[in-house]
C-alpha cells in the first residue's frame, strides 16, 4: 500500500526535481505537473497571494471561497524555491583579492612591478623580493572568450531563474 503524501512533502519534491519550476518574472511561474505532462502556472498577488492553474487549487478555491488562503502542491514548491534563493542571497559575499605572499615561495617581502594590459582591464604586476619572481593575482577568467562583468552577469540571471533566452536578451543589451 502507498502511503499518502501531504501536499507540503508534494511541494518538496517538487521544489527537489531540476528544471520542474521556471521562473517568467517577478511573479510568474511555470510548474511541472507530477502525474501529467503539462505545466501550470502559478503567479504571485500583488499582496502576497498566490494563484495556481492546476485543478485542485481551482476546485478548492471555488469551493471555499478562500483562494488566497489555500495552496496547492504547486504553490507550495514556488515558495520554497523563493525562500531557497533568499537564502542564497544572502550568503553571496564577494570578497576583493587581496595579494599578501608570493604565489611561488609564500614570501610576504612583495613590490609592485608595474602593470600587465589585457583585452578587459589592466592587472596589477607583483615582483617577490625573496625568489625573484614576477606574477599576477589569477582573476578565475584566464582564456574566457567574454569580459569577467559578461561572464557574471549571465550566471547571475541564469541562476536567479531567468530563462535562457531572457539571459541572452539581456546579455545583448549591455553589448556582451
Amino acid at each position: 500500500m502507498q502511503a499518502i503524501l501531504s501536499r507540503e512533502e508534494k511541494g518538496r519534491m517538487i521544489a527537489e526535481q531540476p528544471n520542474a519550476i521556471m521562473k517568467q518574472g517577478d511573479r510568474f511561474f511555470k510548474v511541472a505537473s507530477q502525474s501529467k505532462d503539462r505545466m501550470y502556472d502559478v503567479t504571485r498577488k500583488e499582496n502576497g497571494g498566490w494563484l495556481c492553474t492546476c485543478p485542485d487549487f481551482e476546485f478548492r478555491s471555488v469551493a471555499s471561497g478562500h483562494g488566497d488562503l489555500l495552496r496547492c502542491k504547486h504553490i507550495i514548491a514556488c515558495q520554497i524555491r523563493e525562500q531557497l534563493r533568499e537564502k542564497v542571497r544572502e550568503n553571496v559575499v564577494i570578497k576583493p583579492i587581496e595579494v599578501t605572499a608570493c604565489i611561488f615561495c609564500q614570501s610576504t617581502s612583495l613590490k609592485k612591478f608595474g602593470i600587465r594590459h589585457n583585452k578587459y582591464g589592466d592587472i596589477q604586476r607583483f615582483l617577490c623580493a625573496e625568489c625573484k619572481k614576477t606574477f599576477s593575482v589569477n582573476l578565475g577568467f584566464e582564456r574566457m572568450k567574454h569580459s569577467p562583468q559578461g561572464i557574471t552577469t549571465a550566471m547571475q540571471l541564469y541562476f536567479s531563474g531567468e530563462s535562457l533566452r531572457n539571459t541572452a536578451r539581456s546579455l545583448r543589451l549591455i553589448g556582451v
